[in-house]
């Protein structure tokens, strides 16, 4: 049976020590394989021409070398645990680069730690996360610095279709309590889920007869039903797993739940990203984005597997 490969994109050693070590100790228990990616900027060709003229054509080979040297200490670290850890030093954009590593490993997971920028302590994701938050297919685990780890608080954010009766579990949402279920620790996982009421929508916006009390009923009714479709979600999870601490919040998806993560001081959150249709690929749907940009925790973002990337197409 092939051991399971977890894709860890290394780009400041000096701060990654406590997620590489968690990783570690991780893939020891679990008997997964783990590669190690750094990534450079890749020479211009003329940059690259005026190297050999100065008879200094081995440039690649000595900084892959130096890369390698900064991490030996993790080589070393891992070798003693006895986990599998292959090393890739690749030229180019960290993004593309470590997509295209992904997909021809075939990895189950892919782990980077975020990029805070000084003094924006609430700016969770610079360009090259958004970069792979629209266009890695694999699942992807962003990591924020001094994040407890192992998780002790994880969340999974889950959607349901309350049109399609009887309700019935999607493969999506069971994969998202997967997840939230592996990293949970020895805490029960949490699951939060957002609704509205279109009927309160409609009757601020148009004119209508309807009654306060025939407002309240339809409120009520649209939560049972929300209430219910998310119970069925959780009770086929539940099958394999402690039940779920379950949070159901009224309002727009991404205020909602971004007030519930840090309600409940959340340290992972599992989401679901869905692209656009119409330009798929490129953006991951209008309410993820809303909500990543709002929380200030670490993420694993998974999308569906009919996602095609467009770094692979």
């Amino acid at each position: 049976m092939a051991h399971k490969t977890w894709l860890f994109a290394s780009t400041n050693p000096e701060k990654e020590s406590a997620l590489f070590e968690w990783l570690i100790s991780h893939c020891r228990q679990q008997s997964i394989q783990l590669t190690m990616l750094v990534v450079l900027p890749k020479l211009s060709h003329s940059v690259f021409e005026w190297f050999e003229i100065l008879h200094r054509p081995d440039v690649l080979q000595k900084q892959t070398d130096y890369e390698i040297n900064k991490r030996q200490h993790w080589i070393d670290f891992a070798a003693e645990q006895q986990v599998d850890l292959n090393i890739e030093v690749r030229f180019g954009k960290l993004f593309y680069e470590s997509i295209q590593v992904a997909d021809e490993q075939k990895v189950e997971l892919f782990v980077k730690q975020t990029d805070d920028i000084e003094h924006e302590e609430n700016l969770l994701f610079q360009s090259v996360d958004w970069h792979l938050l629209r266009k890695s297919p694999v699942p992807l685990l962003l990591y924020r610095e001094n994040t407890p780890l192992p998780f002790t608080n994880v969340m999974a954010s889950l959607d349901v279709d309350i049109e399609t009766q009887p309700y019935s579990s999607t493969e999506f949402n069971q994969s998202l309590l997967d997840w939230a279920s592996h990293f949970k620790g020895s805490n029960p996982i949490k699951a939060v889920h957002a609704w509205q009421s279109e009927v309160e929508n409609l009757v601020r916006h148009w004119h209508t007869d309807i009654t306060e009390d025939e407002l309240i009923k339809l409120s009520e009714q649209l939560y049972l039903e929300h209430k219910q479709a998310l119970q069925v979600e959780l009770s086929a999870h539940n099958t394999h797993s402690e039940p779920a601490q379950v949070f159901l919040t009224k309002g727009e998806p991404a205020d909602a739940i971004a007030a519930t993560v840090a309600e409940q001081k959340v340290d992972l959150l599992v989401l679901g990203t869905l692209a656009r249709s119409g330009i798929p690929g490129l953006l991951i749907g209008n309410t993820a984005e809303d909500l990543l940009e709002r929380i200030n925790c670490s993420v694993l973002a998974i999308k569906p597997n009919t996602f095609k990337s467009p770094i692979l197409s």
